[in-house]
């Protein structure tokens, strides 16, 4: 027996509805390419999209922090309620009186960059929500069309994934020569591109341009303006937006990937080609065959791969291809989105030598089991970064804290600094001298802290590990010394990318649930116009 439940009943409903809708437009994205999808404003204000942003924004770190307007989520919960600030929102929105208001901006640090600071803007809840209800229902368009070598700000892709992709990409393929060893690799170069300012100096008209590829709807197009254009405030300063997306915003990221998306554009032809349904292959497939075509003919090759901002371009070719099309990709993002490529970052490297991506170093080396071999190692840089952030945390000034608090402060900045490289070649060597380094750190910290009882002595307080018998680790109460050694290490599979739920067909493991929902063909159809007819959820 089966009991019917009307869709808007508890919080899986407003959850099972926005599902179904991201998979029809994901659908209908992939099926033509080339169009804009045209009614979604109903979509966006709809309560379902508007509770769900809402417990999104609730649910980020950032809802403790208030924008220009001193509101936080918390606030808004305890003072009018969730329930009215969404209805009085929705109202506004359908009213055509919503505005935004200007971005709080404030100053952060840059990682591994000491003195120099990158400006964030903090929208208002109000704001925030509102750009994940815009977001909720245009990331399924665009996801659709989005190139498979780009990895930033993407749902189900990382940058682990991004670098495993990046080494096959330049992995010497084909037989080996006669004796034994591959002495050829697809690309013999690398440019490696930054972009000056890149979130600050993105055009608006074009960025709209290329929105409205995907998107038809004037009102949700003239909403992104506004939010474009809302500007910042800071102290009390306030600064107008005439270009850029502000980095803070939950619509930047998307915003970005799709101006950034005219890079991999330029290179169409050896990413993803048009599908040919006569040759049954798919486009990326096409794409493989040309380049290998044009590498066997002479011809130069480019391939880029991209993560947000930050993007490589391997080339099969010479050193001089390398060159002129530096400048000539200087000159078309100049000409498509107003970005300018910093003349003294962006360079031309041999990948022999290798080249610093996403904190790693990637190169191709002699190896004397195969030839050239493609490694993503880890660069002596952040080890040295690892050194100085345990060495500070371990200071003087710390000594009247105690073990378990110092070892509740380590643990995660140890755990998280392995987890991203563990997948690294060498990693296991590296990650066991750094625990070394942790323990005689911690040693020495004891030592300052405890300055009458011996060194010997304050050794033997090192305890039997719990997670790993067999190792002595610092240990107080119920907290132990992460031991990174024992962190699992091999190579990054491309198949543990995950789909993003809009992505996955039916026939997925995700469809195997308790949960199932049924939409009837009106429900599909809610977009066009301001009552849509209320599916039913059905519970198996």
């Amino acid at each position: 027996m089966t009991e019917e439940l009307p869709v808007d009943s508890g919080n899986q409903a407003p959850q099972a509805w926005l599902l179904g809708v991201q998979r029809k437009l994901y659908q209908w994205s992939r099926e033509n390419p080339g169009e804009p999808y045209g009614d979604l404003w109903n979509w966006v204000t709809d309560p379902r999209n508007l509770h769900m942003a809402w417990r999104t924004i609730a649910g980020n770190r950032g809802r403790r922090t208030p924008g220009v307007d001193g509101a936080t989520v918390e606030k808004i919960a305890t003072g009018i309620g969730v329930d009215k600030f969404l209805q009085g929102l929705r109202e506004e929105l359908r009213s055509g009186d919503y505005r935004p208001s200007p971005a709080r901006r404030k100053w952060i640090a840059k990682p591994g960059k000491p003195g120099k600071f990158r400006p964030l803007g903090i929208p208002t809840v109000k704001d925030r929500v509102v750009q994940c209800a815009v977001k909720q229902v245009l990331e399924p368009i665009f996801e659709a069309r989005f190139w498979p070598v780009s990895y930033g700000f993407r749902p189900g892709r990382g940058s682990q994934a991004c670098l495993e992709h990046i080494r096959v990409t330049i992995q010497s393929r084909g037989k080996p020569a006669a004796d034994g060893y591959r002495h050829n690799a697809p690309y013999q170069w690398v440019i490696e591109g930054d972009i000056e300012a890149c979130f600050d100096n993105i055009g608006h008209h074009p960025l709209m341009e290329r929105v409205r590829h995907g998107v038809a709807d004037l009102k949700v197009n003239r909403l992104i303006v506004q939010f474009l254009k809302a500007g910042v405030l800071e102290d009390v300063t306030y600064s107008p937006t005439d270009t850029g997306t502000p980095q803070g915003g939950v619509l930047s990221p998307l915003l970005a990937n799709i101006a950034l998306s005219v890079i991999e554009e330029r290179y169409r032809d050896w990413v993803r080609r048009p599908e040919s349904p006569e040759l049954k292959s798919d486009g990326i497939k096409l794409a493989a065959i040309r380049r290998d075509k044009d590498r066997r003919a002479g011809r130069t090759v480019f391939y880029p791969v991209r993560y947000a901002d930050d993007f490589l371009i391997f080339v099969s070719g010479t050193e001089a291809d390398a060159l002129a099309e530096k400048q000539a990709l200087a000159t078309y993002l100049h000409e498509a989105m107003g970005l300018t490529l910093s003349p003294e970052k962006t360079r031309i490297t041999a990948l022999t030598k290798g080249c610093r991506f996403l904190g790693c170093r990637v190169r191709l080396k002699w190896d004397k089991r195969f030839g050239l071999h493609a490694r993503i190692e880890i660069p002596r840089e952040p080890i040295n970064g690892f050194r100085i952030r345990v060495n500070q945390l371990a200071r003087r000034q710390t000594l009247r804290r105690s073990l378990t608090a110092m070892l509740q402060e380590l643990n995660p900045y140890l755990r998280g600094w392995s987890a991203y490289y563990r997948y690294c070649v060498g990693a296991k060597r590296i990650l066991a001298s750094l625990d070394w380094h942790v323990r005689q750190r911690l040693w020495l910290w004891l030592r300052a802290k405890h300055k009458r009882v011996p060194g010997r002595k304050i050794a033997s307080w090192r305890r039997p590990s719990i997670a790993h018998p067999g190792n002595s680790v610092w240990a107080e109460g119920g907290t132990e010394q992460f031991l990174m050694s024992y962190v699992p290490v091999r190579r990054f599979d491309l198949k543990w990318m995950k789909k993003p739920e809009f992505a996955k067909t039916s026939g997925e493991p995700d469809a195997q649930r308790k949960v199932q929902v049924r939409f009837g063909e009106q429900a599909w159809e809610t977009g066009g116009g301001d009552t849509p007819q209320r599916p039913r959820l059905t519970l198996l």
